[in-house]
């Protein structure tokens, strides 16, 4: 029996609540128009949240690495996670966890009529801010570091924290493939410090437009993508190889996207061995691109970041 591959991923993990606002008396623009409100989805999300439940469900031993709140809403949290056949080995409920929880609303512009999604976090405890916590680098870290008697193929992390930083910088030095997905670069000089422990970067045009830096790093796979445009990539210094979107003829959720290239591209990537960086060739990242862009497209025809798992 084969080995299932270890994915361990650090970051953001949400609880989504997904709705649909329906019109039953028709909808006019520049109106204010009565509307019900239907609940579609309960479940984890978050970059993190997705792409980890995405591999589970494609077959990887996949060990989130969360520290939630010991209450209700963290409870439930990390049972979505297990649902999704996660491994609870690094899911910690500890009562100064964190807890992060969006709610999403698919509605009609009211400038508009075209479709659009509202966007609200809440945090626990009816908190109106969520709360998101990483490991200590001090001691938690080294902790978990210590515990861990398999090492993953691969670290997944979102935030640019000094605990994903370093628990990434040590798994490296044991040989592990590291994937950093850069949820915003505010802080420049901590979204260098974790492009620099990684081996794989991925970003959105929108989070870093500016990829002149990419070129001082020989050693790296960049990924940009670049919403209906496609995406482009550039190995070890390579130039900037263009792919185009896979078109659709109606979008009904475009979240989880990004997130459903990530898990497609890593598991790709394991499907031919998972090579180092500096092993991979300019054809494999384009095959293995190619195949995810195709996901991400099916993603769009779904409400949720993981409706499209229900088609494979």
């Amino acid at each position: 029996m084969n080995r299932k591959p270890i994915i361990i991923g650090s970051g953001q993990y949400n609880y989504d609540i997904i709705k649909l606002r329906e019109y039953p008396n028709g909808f006019v623009v520049g109106k204010k128009n009565p509307y019900v409100e239907k609940t579609l989805i309960e479940e984890v999300g978050g970059t993190c949240g997705n792409v980890m439940c995405i591999l589970a469900n494609l077959g990887w031993d996949v060990r989130p690495q969360v520290k939630l709140i010991n209450n209700e809403e963290g409870k439930k949290l990390a049972d979505s996670l297990i649902q999704f056949g996660c491994n609870p080995l690094y899911i910690s409920l500890v009562d100064n966890g964190g807890f992060s929880g969006m709610l999403c609303i698919h509605r009609k512009s009211r400038k508009t009529g075209e479709h659009e999604l509202g966007i609200r976090g809440f945090g626990p405890n009816g908190s109106q801010f969520r709360k998101i916590t990483e490991l200590r680098a001090r001691d938690e870290v080294p902790a978990l570091l210590n515990t861990m008697t398999e090492i993953p193929n691969i670290y997944f992390f979102d935030h640019n924290e000094a605990g994903p930083r370093q628990i990434a910088k040590e798994l490296r030095s044991r040989g592990t493939l590291i994937y950093y997905e850069v949820e915003n670069n505010r802080d420049w000089n901590k979204f260098i410090k974790s492009v620099e422990v990684a081996d794989i970067v991925k970003f959105s045009d929108e989070n870093v437009p500016d990829i002149t830096f990419c070129a001082d790093y020989k050693n790296k796979l960049f990924i940009q993508t670049q919403g209906s445009k496609g995406l482009r990539f550039s190995l070890c210094g390579g130039e900037w190889v263009h792919l185009d979107p896979v078109k659709v003829d109606t979008v009904v959720d475009w979240e989880g996207c990004g997130d459903t290239i990530s898990a497609v591209f890593i598991n790709e990537l394991n499907k031919i061995g998972l090579p180092k960086v500096s092993e991979l060739t300019e054809e494999q990242v384009l095959t293995a691109l190619g195949v995810a862009v195709e996901k991400a497209a099916l993603c769009t025809q779904y409400y949720g970041s993981k409706g499209w798992l229900k088609s494979k």
